[in-house]
């Protein structure tokens, strides 16, 4: 059977393109959608979300709005990475599907209540809203099956070093009082960070935009012009698959390395801002209550994600 997920998240071009593996993944069913500012405002994200899901034709999973800004913090999104819609300025048609009536907490807590130790929550943006369900509905700790959370930098690879501080991940950083509540809950947490979604063997290039400008389908050319948008605004060659990382964890654990630490985020330092620290001590007597990768079959990732959204169109839900 398939594995039952929620998706948390904040669209943005990567978390667009997990959207897609997602939702044209047999291993998984997308039970909901819930939206957070992040990236972008939670108003924008969840267009967002109702954007992608026309583009791949999925009419039949619920989007809820959430969280509007960080729990304590003032809002900082991200547009210049990510352009003003969001989504690398694609300019993607107003969408004619409506949102779920209810708060993404509520949605998250009902579903999660209703089929306990069935959901997979996996996390791509800011934790307000998973913070939030946790203080509204503490039980829900106990019923989630695994929360796969992109997030972090863990100083465990090459790579493991802040994006938008030098010790800082984007989504930690941008609410780390949430994310200190998700790492001290006891949820059984995968982190997927930027150890090994910023390694370079698992990140897009030129080459495959051009295979997947071969495809020639409205899902090919959407991904090619927002990663190619994402290339010129970082200046870089490569663009790294943070997001469809963690969908790709969800899909097949085996395309990840894992070791079980102690992890806690700096919520007070002047220049430490939600930095994700593991405790590597070996005479630590602190239980670890995360498991942090550090290690990705990067060709064997990039393989699942070409070939799922290459022949995306060929099989629509």
């Amino acid at each position: 059977m398939p594995k039952r997920v929620i998706l948390d998240m904040d669209p943005g071009i990567d978390d667009a393109l997990a959207i897609l593996l997602a939702v044209k993944s047999p291993e998984l069913k997308v039970e909901a959608i819930t939206t957070v500012s992040g990236n972008v405002h939670v108003d924008k994200a969840s267009l967002n979300v109702l954007k992608i899901l026309e583009l791949a034709k999925v009419r039949n999973v619920p989007v809820a709005k959430g969280m509007q800004r960080p729990l304590i913090r003032e809002l900082e999104t991200a547009e210049h990475i990510h352009g003003e819609d969001g989504l690398g300025n694609t300019k993607l048609p107003t969408p004619k599907l409506l949102l779920h009536p209810k708060h993404a907490v509520d949605l998250l807590i009902e579903k999660i209540s209703s089929a306990p130790k069935e959901i997979t929550l996996v996390t791509t943006g800011p934790l307000t809203n998973v913070a939030m369900a946790i203080l509204k509905e503490p039980k829900i700790v106990h019923q989630i099956k695994e929360v796969i959370l992109m997030g972090g930098a863990f100083a465990l690879t090459p790579y493991g070093y802040g994006n938008v501080t030098p010790v800082a991940e984007f989504n930690i950083w941008c609410d780390p009082e949430a994310a200190k509540i998700v790492f001290h809950s006891g949820l059984p947490i995968v982190a997927v960070g930027l150890d090994v979604t910023a390694d370079p063997s698992a990140c897009l290039r030129e080459d495959h935009l051009k295979k997947l400008s071969s495809a020639k389908t409205a899902i090919s050319k959407f991904i090619v012009q927002a990663s190619r948008f994402y290339l010129m605004r970082t200046q870089r060659d490569l663009m790294e698959l943070h997001d469809p990382i963690a969908v790709a964890v969800a899909i097949d654990k085996s395309l990840v390395t894992t070791r079980r630490f102690f992890v806690d985020v700096e919520t007070k330092g002047e220049i430490t801002r939600g930095q994700t620290i593991v405790d590597r001590r070996s005479q630590s007597t602190i239980k670890g209550n995360t498991e942090v990768c550090y290690g990705i079959d990067g060709s064997r990732f990039l393989s699942l994600f070409m070939e799922r959204l290459q022949t995306s169109e060929k099989n629509p839900i």
